[in-house]
């Protein structure tokens, strides 16, 4: 079988450090290419995804574990999406109280998905778990994100990260990477994870400083960033369904 432009884009993001099971990376080149098929926002948004927590992999290697792991439970994680209609997916209205339980649903199908595919269960648990809150209150078991493993915490704050800047959010235009970064750290200790927010900026600063600090020397980027990163916002992001 050729393989699919998902599974050579993973074998991109894994680079030359890392060796996946070919088997594994074959099974989610497949789903990630019915994703793209079904919604191909969701498709692109986990590739963002993906860079970003591979990211944050190489700034935190022993913190996250396993690269494998970690490329492929980011990828994979809102593989869920495939049993949510597309007219949810793509509404440019908030939704209805039914419709974003039915988004949210795409959390629990994932894992299920992913676990009737016998993947491992570091990588069914990011699917399955990577909208829990650090303090619970998040979905689908309300949680709290404590117990849950350090890779499915790093992907909720990548998702989050993702979803602010990307462009195509037909809600909202795109955050800058600093006011996501003020997001995250305001929120860090209450819905994200405090560790996975300071990775996810030391991985912004090394992997792509926003354009107003393409000037400043890159030694001087990290401190600037986490400068920035102090002046909280004091609200809440949104428990969205991303």
């Amino acid at each position: 079988m050729t393989p699919t432009q998902a599974e050579h884009a993973l074998r991109r993001l894994a680079g030359g450090a890392l060796e996946p099971d070919a088997e594994l990376v074959r099974q989610a080149g497949l789903l990630l290419e019915r994703l793209r098929r079904h919604h191909p926002a969701s498709y692109a948004h986990s590739f963002r995804v993906t860079h970003w927590t591979m990211a944050m992999w190489r700034a935190a290697p022993a913190w996250l574990g396993c690269g494998a792991t970690a490329l492929l439970g980011s990828a994979l994680h809102d593989v869920g999406k495939l049993y949510v209609p597309v007219r949810s997916l793509a509404s440019r209205e908030p939704l209805a109280t039914d419709e974003r339980r039915l988004v949210q649903a795409h959390a629990a199908a994932g894992g299920a998905l992913l676990a009737a595919r016998r993947f491992p269960r570091a990588i069914i648990d990011v699917a399955a778990h990577h909208h829990e809150r650090w303090d619970g209150g998040g979905y689908p078991s309300g949680q709290a994100a404590t117990s849950l493993a350090p890779i499915v915490r790093a992907v909720a704050a990548a998702d989050a990260f993702t979803a602010m800047t990307e462009p195509g959010r037909s809600y909202r235009t795109p955050f800058s990477q600093e006011a996501a970064l003020r997001e995250l750290e305001a929120c860090r200790g209450r819905q994200f994870d405090p560790q996975a927010v300071a990775t996810l900026i030391l991985a912004v600063t090394e992997e792509a400083a926003p354009a107003p600090m393409e000037a400043l020397p890159h030694g001087r980027r990290a401190g600037f960033l986490r400068r920035v990163c102090l002046a909280a916002c004091g609200r809440e992001l949104m428990p969205a369904a991303f």
